[in-house]
């Protein structure tokens, strides 16, 4: 079995029930994803999970978890001879016991269960305490009157259990930013729907390939729907030729994306819209054109980058899986991109643009 831990969802008060029952359902679809058979029970601020040992590092995907054990159950009375068995399995230069008595009834306390069972160790193996960096922790929790005991922890994504915030739409590009942004909303319990403006089948290829990752940290595989670039942009890229605002390229075609977006996540109940936009990173990514740029939608639209910088970004992007793929292959080059770019305008200049190409 498996002890599930979680940090936030203790602090919802009356609607407590809701986020971990919630979380135990998104733990149980998704093991069913990948071939586990499982079940769920809450219990005093844990949820067990009656599943493999080897579903552990699944579990811990799971926003919400804050980090999962593999457990066996029994008396207190019987952990020393469980241990006296399986502990001939190690061979730590030190160890350390960590107990958490969850059952506060329990007429131990959690630093005596530390000393009663540490004694039991040092006597019967030898081995050396190491209360700061050990080599083994041996934990023990204590809920209704049994013991938990462990060996290994796995730590978990942390947030709110996905689908307790509502339904976003996430602009995902073959970019770094965005899959991160998606990853970082899904953390705070949003459901994800991907939407992508191709320009060709290698960007398209890793925008899937991300979305493969992200349904990782999701209970359900995550729905990505494909747009052609050009069709959003191409005839209006044409117009600002003409007219020979080309500068404005970059601006429009963040705008003309949000506009489809908006209307798409209308369509499908989404609440929002959410971009990969980090401060300053790039044209469309100022202050100016952001503000031109959001007009385009009714919707509210999430920037969860917006204050992080390129090594904080690819940090995250390493570690939830999503940097290797980005790596993986140099994406088309965008056919409509300008050779300067307006970085910093008026509402009243993108207005007369906007009128002179017809919207």
């Amino acid at each position: 079995m498996l002890i599930v831990r979680y940090g936030e969802i203790g602090l919802k008060g009356k609607n407590r029930r809701f986020f971990e029952e919630t979380l135990a359902k998104n733990i149980e679809r998704k093991l069913k994803r990948y071939g586990f058979a499982s079940s769920t029970k809450i219990l005093r601020g844990r949820i067990f999970v009656f599943a493999s040992d080897e579903a552990a590092g699944i579990v811990a995907k799971c926003p919400g978890v804050v980090s999962v054990s593999p457990a066996r159950e029994m008396k207190y009375e019987e952990v020393k001879e469980y241990l006296l068995r399986e502990l001939e399995n190690f061979n730590p230069s030190s160890f350390r016991v960590s107990a958490h008595r969850v059952d506060k009834k329990f007429s131990m306390t959690s630093q005596e269960i530390n000393e009663d069972i540490g004694a039991f160790i040092v006597e019967n193996f030898g081995w050396r305490v190491n209360l700061d960096s050990p080599d083994l922790v041996v934990g023990i929790e204590i809920i209704n009157g049994r013991a938990y005991v462990f060996f290994e922890s796995y730590r978990g994504v942390g947030g709110l259990p996905v689908g307790t915030a509502g339904k976003l739409l996430l602009l995902l590009s073959p970019g770094m930013d965005s899959p991160v942004a998606g990853y970082m909303m899904l953390r705070r319990g949003a459901k994800i729907v991907a939407l992508h403006f191709s320009q060709g089948p290698v960007g398209e290829e890793k925008v899937k390939r991300y979305v493969r990752k992200l349904s990782e940290y999701a209970p359900k595989d995550i729905e990505i729907n494909i747009v052609p670039h050009e069709k959003i942009l191409g005839k209006y890229a044409e117009k600002l030729k003409k007219i020979k605002r080309e500068e404005w390229t970059c601006v429009l075609c963040k705008y003309l994306m949000l506009k489809e977006a908006s209307e798409f996540a209308e369509r499908i109940g989404a609440l929002g819209i959410v971009t990969g936009d980090s401060l300053g990173q790039v044209a469309s990514q100022t202050l100016h054109n952001m503000m031109l740029e959001s007009r385009a939608s009714k919707l509210p639209i999430y920037r969860p980058l917006i204050g992080m910088d390129k090594v904080e970004i690819e940090s995250i992007a390493k570690e939830i899986g999503t940097y290797d793929i980005f790596l993986s292959a140099k994406e088309e080059e965008c056919p409509f991109r300008p050779r300067h770019v307006i970085t910093v305008s008026s509402e009243a200049r993108f207005e007369n643009v906007l009128k002179r190409i017809g919207l």
